[in-house]
């Protein structure tokens, strides 16, 4: 290793959501670059903060190439994706660093590209000389393709679900990267892909995964000569070939161990299939424990299932603002909605105003709008900071936003599908979540990290694009898979990458 190697970092982080009539462009993204992508890393709970911390405590020198963040969505515009992978690749290009580490979250979905993570690694790879190692760390939604693992030398995911070990997981696989700087070999990921589709239960501190990852553990502790084990669920939502679950085992070299443990850790997810059933809280029940429960003035916190901007919808359903709104008027609740026209509107017609609009239900193939008279309470920008745990330190955009109010509804109306699995989502905006009965998050998982001391969490059984069921989907690329397909028998792909040639092809052993 050179005296204080250079190690390039960067990203593209975006969560494809294959069937949502949103395209995602650059008002979506939160872009930096340079310096100023190193000085937000390094406060950040995120993949790259974790990696540019490790880097740095390590005495690497940091070089910033351009860094893109988007909340789950639809495709991205294929002009858009190329130019920020053309910039990353001309960033290598021109710095010749010592090693490369890309934050991605590895599901990304592209208009006109079937893998648009592998595209970038593929860039970056031939723009630098041979040798040159490049390490990244996804979300365990990823979908890891023969492309991607055959480009990155390190490919190593989080965890756990909620995803409170991105910073670990980017610590790691800087560390790994560092170790291939200083001339040690490329290591050999075996990854073992299936046919499945999982759903519902994808926690991983209960249920059936907790199971499958004491499992991954297990073997962690008793098989030295493993690197790491990824186990990936990828998301339902993505309509790619070969997208399924996925197992990685990275070894110093070790094939046969990586075989044995990755087929092992497959078949773990098969026999428990069927498993990954819903198991929500009805809205009403959900409403009527909110209107019952002793909560010592906290107020109940759901996690709206069916249209979860966490996992690419629009986030414009108008389900549970009308039910409490109509049926529960003794609630009072804070609820976000993605409505571009009627923040237009509210904007336009003045704070303290009272205005008759329609609000959300314009996005989704099955919306339907609130119509009411709404006073106009507040108008911003929708910038904020997130306070996490996850993705601590990162800026989040919900475009020009209104606080409208109508009898005991307080709608965040925003311009783009935001974070709102973060409570400075409310606050930011004057909306103090304490003040409240009902808040609605817009996330399914990860708002339990950040609204854990707010008050108790719960996710409602909502429809939408995020609530997966057989047969919601026209999946036109990823089938045949379970349960869209019966499927007695699974055929797992196994492939190996990596070893001492850093460009070499996959073999598949079966």
């Amino acid at each position: 290793m050179t005296a204080r190697p250079r190690i390039l970092v960067g990203g593209l982080f975006h969560e494809g959501h294959s069937f949502s009539n949103l395209t995602t462009g650059w008002a979506n993204l939160t872009v930096t670059r340079g310096a100023e992508l190193a000085a937000v890393a390094l406060n950040a709970g995120s993949i790259l903060g974790g990696a540019v911390r490790a880097l740095t405590k390590a005495g690497a020198e940091i070089v910033g190439a351009v860094s893109a963040a988007a909340p789950p969505g639809g495709p991205i515009v294929g002009d858009v994706f190329r130019a920020l992978r053309d910039e990353v690749a001309d960033a290598a290009r021109a710095t010749r660093p010592d090693g490369v580490f890309l934050e991605l979250h590895g599901a990304t979905a592209i208009e006109g590209l079937d893998d648009g993570e592998g595209d970038l690694l593929r860039a970056v790879r031939t723009a630098m000389p041979p040798g040159v190692p490049i390490a990244t760390a996804l979300d365990l939604h990823a979908h890891p393709t023969p492309a991607m693992l055959s480009a990155a030398d390190v490919c190593i995911a989080c965890k756990e679900n909620p995803h409170s070990d991105y910073a670990d997981a980017g610590a790691k696989a800087a560390r790994m990267l560092l170790s291939l700087v200083a001339g040690r070999p490329r290591p050999v990921t075996t990854a073992v892909w299936m046919p499945l589709i999982l759903g519902h239960r994808l926690e991983t501190a209960g249920g059936p995964l907790a199971e499958v990852h004491a499992q991954r553990r297990s073997i962690e502790a008793r098989t030295p000569d493993i690197l790491d084990i990824s186990i990936y669920n990828t998301t339902a939502y993505l309509d790619a070939a070969g997208a399924g679950q996925c197992v990685t085992v990275t070894t110093a070299g070790n094939i046969d161990t990586a075989s044995a443990a990755a087929t092992e850790l497959a078949a773990a997810l098969w026999d428990r299939r069927d498993a990954f059933e819903g198991t929500l809280t009805p809205l009403d029940d959900a409403l009527s424990q909110a209107a019952s429960a002793s909560r010592e003035g906290r107020p109940l916190v759901l996690g709206d299932h069916g249209d979860r901007v966490l996992a690419g919808t629009p986030g414009d359903s108008t389900l549970i603002l009308r039910t409490v709104l109509t049926d529960w008027p003794q609630l009072r609740a804070a609820i976000p909605v993605t409505d571009p026209d009627a923040a237009r509107a509210a904007a336009a017609s003045g704070i303290g105003s009272v205005v008759r609009l329609s609000v959300g239900g314009r996005l989704s193939t099955d919306g339907r709008p609130v119509e009411a008279d709404w006073r106009v309470v507040r108008h911003g920008n929708g910038r904020f900071v997130q306070q996490g745990p996850f993705h601590a330190g990162l800026p989040a955009n919900l475009g020009e936003t209104v606080v409208l109010e109508t009898g005991n509804v307080t709608a965040i109306v925003t311009s783009l599908p935001g974070c709102t699995q973060d409570p400075e989502a409310f606050v930011s905006n004057g909306v103090d979540p304490s003040d409240y009965d009902i808040v609605v998050s817009k996330s399914g998982y990860h708002f339990r990290l950040s609204f854990a001391g707010v008050g108790p969490c719960m996710v409602v059984d909502t429809p939408g694009l995020s609530n997966y069921r057989p047969g919601l989907f026209g999946y036109r690329h990823r089938r045949p898979c379970y349960p869209e397909d019966r499927i007695d028998t699974p055929p797992l792909t196994v492939m190996h990458f990596g070893g001492q040639a850093a460009t070499a092809a996959p073999q598949r052993v079966s």
